[in-house]
């Protein structure tokens, strides 16, 4: 006697066939926030003390340096301390960084066909400026308080960028002001060069018609990231809102 195969189910439904994963659906873009596109961005104005890093860095150096400080130790901090003062006293733009540039080469040129360059190095050198350890120690701690407090200030007060706002916010006891960013513009602009090659800061410009008075962001480090962040915030704001109509 032949096996027969049982009666099918009728309740039962159709047999499953290869097991497939259905496709995921696409990310709306903006929808989320995420490492690459974050829907918020913090910009921390700077002043301009912290161009002075270099001088702070300088009198570590020395205080840090085997032996008696001498006159080679002291000139080379007084050439990072005059140097970091011409960066803070004027704007480097295009223009004047030229010119400042020509007449630095125009000037060394003249002592060369002059043969008064060893003569100026030899006054130099006859200068004997020594500060000792003591001197590059208070200097580097001093500057180390003035830069925690820096940081301290840029905790309280800063600016965030959202995709429908932007805020304001400051004070030890939390306070804030808002920004609507509906018909708002930003300009990035880079007015001193040399500051922009010693911390690769910048300025952010924004204007809205509900303020009769432009805000100025100085000196915000990584000026091209944080722009190309707050387009990026801004294009999220614009793909929502074609999606939604």
């Amino acid at each position: 006697m032949s096996d027969s195969p049982p009666p099918a189910n009728p309740d039962a439904g159709p047999a499953p066939g290869p097991s497939s994963t259905p496709p995921a659906p696409a990310p709306v873009p903006g929808a989320a926030p995420s490492a690459t596109n974050p829907l918020r961005v913090i910009v921390r104005p700077l002043p301009k003390v912290v161009f002075f890093y270099l001088t702070w860095l300088a009198a570590l150096v020395c205080a840090l340096l085997p032996g008696e400080p001498g006159a080679v130790r002291g000139l080379v901090f007084m050439g990072v301390f005059f140097f970091n003062c011409l960066a803070i006293s004027f704007d480097f733009n295009e223009e004047r960084s030229v010119i400042f540039l020509l007449l630095f080469v125009a000037a060394i040129f003249g002592l060369l066909y002059f043969d008064i360059l060893g003569s100026v190095g030899s006054w130099l050198t006859q200068l004997q400026p020594v500060m000792n350890r003591t001197f590059y120690w208070m200097f580097g701690a001093g500057f180390s308080f003035i830069y925690l407090f820096v940081w301290l200030n840029t905790r309280f007060n800063y600016w965030e960028f959202r995709p429908n706002e932007v805020v304001h916010r400051y004070g030890i006891f939390p306070k804030m002001k808002r920004y609507s960013t509906e018909d708002m513009r930003w300009e990035k602009s880079i007015p001193d060069i040399l500051e922009r090659i010693l911390l690769g800061t910048g300025t952010i410009t924004l204007t809205t018609p509900h303020e009769r008075q432009p805000m100025v962001l100085d000196h915000v480090m990584g000026i091209g990231r944080i722009d190309d962040q707050i387009a990026n915030i801004l294009g999220v704001k614009a793909v929502v809102q074609r999606e939604v109509s």
